[in-house]
């Protein structure tokens, strides 16, 4: 789960995410995990894939992918494992 939201914000960069719009697009997508997005995102900033920037008001920081996530990204893209192919929805 926390692997396909990785891909989500990484597709979207143009996007200015925060909990609410990542909500959102991941139920557009059916995704599992929403409602939990914070706690989510929480465990991909500790380990160093998301970037978290405080924006006020309090609670609407803005999430985007690490230099380590966008590598990350990279490495499972290159070794082709079917257990992390890109979502339907990306192109």
């Amino acid at each position: 789960m926390e692997l396909k939201i990785l891909k989500l914000l990484a597709f979207r960069s143009d996007v200015n995410w925060n909990w609410y719009n990542l909500d959102r697009a991941m139920a557009m997508r059916n995704m599992e995990g929403i409602g939990n997005v914070a706690q989510l995102v929480r465990g991909l900033s500790e380990a160093g894939l998301v970037d978290v920037i405080p924006r006020a008001p309090a609670g609407m920081d803005h999430y985007k992918v690490s230099e380590r996530g966008h590598q990350l990204l990279q490495e499972l893209e290159h070794q082709n494992l079917p257990h992390v192919d890109t979502p339907d929805w990306v192109p």
